[in-house]
Protein backbone atom coordinates (compact mmCIF):
# COMPACT_ATOMS: atom_id res chain seq x y z
CA UNK A 1 0.00 0.00 0.00
CA UNK A 2 1.50 3.37 -0.93
CA UNK A 3 2.16 5.90 2.10
CA UNK A 4 1.68 9.52 0.63
CA UNK A 5 2.83 12.50 2.36
CA UNK A 6 -0.66 14.76 3.24
CA UNK A 7 -0.33 18.40 2.04
CA UNK A 8 -1.83 20.20 4.75
CA UNK A 9 -1.79 23.60 3.15
CA UNK A 10 -4.92 22.23 1.87
CA UNK A 11 -6.30 22.70 5.40
CA UNK A 12 -4.61 26.08 6.75
CA UNK A 13 -4.68 27.54 3.95
CA UNK A 14 -1.79 29.07 1.22
CA UNK A 15 -2.71 32.95 0.65
CA UNK A 16 -3.97 33.21 4.51
CA UNK A 17 -2.47 30.88 7.07
CA UNK A 18 -3.46 32.29 11.13
CA UNK A 19 -0.58 31.10 13.41
CA UNK A 20 -0.59 31.73 17.07
CA UNK A 21 1.89 30.85 19.55
CA UNK A 22 2.34 31.57 23.29
CA UNK A 23 4.36 34.30 25.66
CA UNK A 24 4.53 37.42 26.73
CA UNK A 25 4.72 40.48 25.27
CA UNK A 26 7.71 41.53 25.66
CA UNK A 27 9.81 38.91 23.80
CA UNK A 28 8.83 37.81 20.07
CA UNK A 29 8.58 33.75 19.77
CA UNK A 30 11.09 32.06 18.04
CA UNK A 31 9.74 30.61 15.12
CA UNK A 32 10.08 26.78 15.76
CA UNK A 33 7.39 28.25 18.67
CA UNK A 34 4.33 29.60 15.73
CA UNK A 35 2.21 26.76 15.48
CA UNK A 36 -1.40 27.00 12.76
CA UNK A 37 -4.54 27.21 14.70
CA UNK A 38 -6.42 24.74 13.55
CA UNK A 39 -7.84 23.86 9.79
CA UNK A 40 -9.21 27.04 8.91
CA UNK A 41 -12.82 27.36 7.12
CA UNK A 42 -12.46 31.35 7.25
CA UNK A 43 -10.25 33.63 8.31
CA UNK A 44 -10.42 37.85 8.49
CA UNK A 45 -9.17 41.04 10.03
CA UNK A 46 -10.88 44.38 10.22
CA UNK A 47 -8.73 46.93 10.71
CA UNK A 48 -12.29 49.22 12.09
CA UNK A 49 -10.77 53.00 11.72
CA UNK A 50 -12.40 55.27 13.99
CA UNK A 51 -12.56 58.68 12.70
CA UNK A 52 -13.32 62.50 13.52
CA UNK A 53 -14.36 65.35 10.91
CA UNK A 54 -14.22 68.95 10.98
CA UNK A 55 -16.59 71.74 9.86
CA UNK A 56 -14.51 74.37 10.39
CA UNK A 57 -14.75 77.28 7.55
CA UNK A 58 -11.39 75.85 6.38
CA UNK A 59 -12.29 72.76 4.66
CA UNK A 60 -13.22 74.19 1.34
CA UNK A 61 -16.75 72.79 0.96
CA UNK A 62 -16.06 69.42 2.14
CA UNK A 63 -16.02 67.64 5.26
CA UNK A 64 -12.77 66.35 6.31
CA UNK A 65 -11.66 63.89 8.50
CA UNK A 66 -8.97 62.01 10.32
CA UNK A 67 -8.29 58.68 11.70
CA UNK A 68 -7.79 58.73 15.74
CA UNK A 69 -6.93 55.37 15.82
CA UNK A 70 -8.06 51.08 15.10
CA UNK A 71 -9.85 48.71 16.72
CA UNK A 72 -8.44 46.38 15.18
CA UNK A 73 -10.03 42.57 14.72
CA UNK A 74 -9.02 39.45 13.78
CA UNK A 75 -11.72 36.33 13.17
CA UNK A 76 -11.11 32.83 12.57
CA UNK A 77 -13.35 30.15 12.18
CA UNK A 78 -12.52 26.32 11.97
CA UNK A 79 -13.28 22.63 12.10
CA UNK A 80 -11.72 20.04 14.46
CA UNK A 81 -12.55 16.24 14.81
CA UNK A 82 -12.25 14.32 18.15
CA UNK A 83 -8.26 15.38 18.83
CA UNK A 84 -6.36 18.57 17.55
CA UNK A 85 -3.45 17.68 15.69
CA UNK A 86 0.02 17.76 17.01
CA UNK A 87 1.32 19.88 14.73
CA UNK A 88 -1.39 22.61 15.58
CA UNK A 89 -1.98 24.60 18.37
CA UNK A 90 -5.62 23.48 18.89
CA UNK A 91 -9.21 24.13 19.75
CA UNK A 92 -9.13 22.24 22.58
CA UNK A 93 -5.65 23.84 24.13
CA UNK A 94 -7.34 26.98 23.57
CA UNK A 95 -10.37 26.30 25.42
CA UNK A 96 -8.35 24.96 28.06
CA UNK A 97 -5.72 28.46 28.03
CA UNK A 98 -8.67 30.59 27.73
CA UNK A 99 -10.15 28.98 31.06
CA UNK A 100 -6.87 28.86 32.66
CA UNK A 101 -6.35 32.90 31.96
CA UNK A 102 -9.85 33.58 33.40
CA UNK A 103 -9.81 31.65 36.47
CA UNK A 104 -6.47 33.12 37.52
CA UNK A 105 -7.80 36.64 37.06
CA UNK A 106 -5.44 37.11 34.14
CA UNK A 107 -5.96 38.39 30.62
CA UNK A 108 -6.24 35.24 27.72
CA UNK A 109 -3.91 36.64 25.56
CA UNK A 110 -1.82 34.99 22.81
CA UNK A 111 0.64 35.72 20.09
CA UNK A 112 -1.06 35.80 16.65
CA UNK A 113 0.43 35.72 13.15
CA UNK A 114 -2.17 35.93 10.23
CA UNK A 115 0.20 35.75 6.52
CA UNK A 116 -1.95 38.10 4.24
CA UNK A 117 -0.53 36.98 0.97
CA UNK A 118 2.75 39.16 0.63
CA UNK A 119 2.23 40.73 3.77
CA UNK A 120 1.87 39.47 7.17
CA UNK A 121 -0.06 40.92 10.24
CA UNK A 122 1.50 40.18 14.18
CA UNK A 123 1.14 41.29 17.38
CA UNK A 124 0.30 40.27 21.07
CA UNK A 125 -3.43 39.85 20.91
CA UNK A 126 -6.31 38.85 23.43
CA UNK A 127 -8.89 36.33 23.01
CA UNK A 128 -11.61 38.92 22.24
CA UNK A 129 -14.34 35.45 21.47
CA UNK A 130 -14.36 31.70 21.68
CA UNK A 131 -17.37 29.62 20.70
CA UNK A 132 -18.38 26.66 19.35
CA UNK A 133 -20.93 24.08 17.55
CA UNK A 134 -21.12 20.74 18.14
CA UNK A 135 -22.98 20.26 15.14
CA UNK A 136 -24.37 16.47 14.21
CA UNK A 137 -21.62 14.54 13.25
CA UNK A 138 -18.08 14.06 14.47
CA UNK A 139 -16.70 17.10 13.25
CA UNK A 140 -16.80 20.55 15.78
CA UNK A 141 -16.75 23.54 14.52
CA UNK A 142 -15.60 26.65 16.42
CA UNK A 143 -14.65 30.19 15.93
CA UNK A 144 -12.88 32.60 17.94
CA UNK A 145 -11.27 36.76 17.60
CA UNK A 146 -7.98 38.10 18.73
CA UNK A 147 -7.90 42.11 19.38
CA UNK A 148 -5.16 44.24 20.06
CA UNK A 149 -3.42 43.72 23.48
CA UNK A 150 -0.34 45.65 23.35
CA UNK A 151 -0.34 48.27 20.62
CA UNK A 152 3.50 48.59 20.41
CA UNK A 153 3.72 44.77 19.48
CA UNK A 154 1.68 45.04 16.81
CA UNK A 155 2.99 45.49 12.75
CA UNK A 156 2.59 44.89 9.33
CA UNK A 157 5.73 43.84 7.40
CA UNK A 158 6.35 42.22 3.71
CA UNK A 159 5.62 38.21 4.25
CA UNK A 160 9.18 36.60 3.64
CA UNK A 161 8.68 33.93 0.53
CA UNK A 162 9.09 30.31 1.57
CA UNK A 163 11.47 27.71 1.01
CA UNK A 164 9.84 24.25 0.53
CA UNK A 165 11.56 21.25 1.70
CA UNK A 166 12.08 18.74 -1.35
CA UNK A 167 13.96 15.45 0.64
CA UNK A 168 16.54 14.48 3.47
CA UNK A 169 19.01 12.27 3.65
CA UNK A 170 20.49 10.83 7.11
CA UNK A 171 24.41 9.95 7.53
CA UNK A 172 25.33 8.13 7.35
CA UNK A 173 23.60 5.81 5.82
CA UNK A 174 24.84 2.72 7.36
CA UNK A 175 25.67 2.35 11.02
CA UNK A 176 26.49 0.63 13.90
CA UNK A 177 26.71 0.93 17.55
CA UNK A 178 27.58 -1.50 20.88
CA UNK A 179 24.62 -1.95 23.40
CA UNK A 180 24.55 0.98 25.64
CA UNK A 181 26.78 3.20 23.66
CA UNK A 182 25.78 6.15 21.56
CA UNK A 183 25.97 6.98 17.71
CA UNK A 184 24.90 10.49 16.34
CA UNK A 185 23.18 11.16 13.32
CA UNK A 186 22.59 13.68 10.98
CA UNK A 187 19.65 14.92 9.17
CA UNK A 188 20.37 16.99 5.70
CA UNK A 189 16.74 18.45 4.64
CA UNK A 190 16.98 19.64 0.45
CA UNK A 191 17.34 22.47 -0.61
CA UNK A 192 19.96 24.09 1.80
CA UNK A 193 17.89 27.28 2.51
CA UNK A 194 14.76 25.60 3.50
CA UNK A 195 12.44 27.59 5.66
CA UNK A 196 11.48 24.42 7.65
CA UNK A 197 14.35 22.09 8.28
CA UNK A 198 12.55 20.35 11.44
CA UNK A 199 11.17 16.66 11.63
CA UNK A 200 10.63 13.46 13.92
CA UNK A 201 13.40 11.01 14.60
CA UNK A 202 11.89 7.39 14.96
CA UNK A 203 13.09 4.32 15.64
CA UNK A 204 12.20 1.18 13.98
CA UNK A 205 12.39 -1.20 16.79
CA UNK A 206 12.61 0.44 20.04
CA UNK A 207 13.88 -3.03 21.78
CA UNK A 208 16.90 -2.64 19.96
CA UNK A 209 17.90 0.78 19.74
CA UNK A 210 16.30 4.48 20.65
CA UNK A 211 16.67 7.79 19.51
CA UNK A 212 16.03 11.16 20.83
CA UNK A 213 14.90 14.36 19.30
CA UNK A 214 18.29 15.47 18.33
CA UNK A 215 19.09 12.23 16.30
CA UNK A 216 21.62 10.22 18.90
CA UNK A 217 21.13 6.31 18.77
CA UNK A 218 21.56 4.63 21.83
CA UNK A 219 22.18 0.74 21.35
CA UNK A 220 19.37 -1.48 23.72
CA UNK A 221 20.11 -4.86 21.94
CA UNK A 222 21.44 -7.12 19.88
CA UNK A 223 20.10 -6.66 16.05
CA UNK A 224 18.78 -4.97 13.48
CA UNK A 225 17.03 -1.69 13.24
CA UNK A 226 16.38 1.40 11.01
CA UNK A 227 16.54 5.02 12.45
CA UNK A 228 14.22 7.37 10.23
CA UNK A 229 14.11 11.21 10.17
CA UNK A 230 10.66 12.38 8.64
CA UNK A 231 10.46 16.03 7.94
CA UNK A 232 7.85 18.01 9.09
CA UNK A 233 7.48 19.55 5.68
CA UNK A 234 6.47 17.66 3.42
CA UNK A 235 6.47 14.41 5.00
CA UNK A 236 9.98 13.09 3.28
CA UNK A 237 11.52 10.37 4.83
CA UNK A 238 15.67 9.38 5.67
CA UNK A 239 16.81 5.88 6.99
CA UNK A 240 20.19 4.75 8.62
CA UNK A 241 20.14 0.97 8.79
CA UNK A 242 21.78 0.64 12.02
CA UNK A 243 23.30 -2.92 13.37
CA UNK A 244 23.75 -3.26 17.43
CA UNK A 245 26.53 -5.50 18.59
CA UNK A 246 26.62 -6.82 21.85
Amino acid sequence: MAICPTDNTKLFGRAIVLEVADGCPDVIPQESEWKALAAGTTKSFDMSPNSVTSDADDTKGYVESIVTNADLTISFEGEVRQNDKIDQYGVYRLIKYFNTEIQASRQPTLWVRMGFGAVTLQGYMLINALSSDGGSNDIVTFSTEFKVADASTFRVFDTEASVPATGVTVTPATTSVAVGATRQLTANVSPSDATNKSGVWASSDTSKATVNQNGLITGVAAGSVNITFTTNDGSFVGTTATTVTA
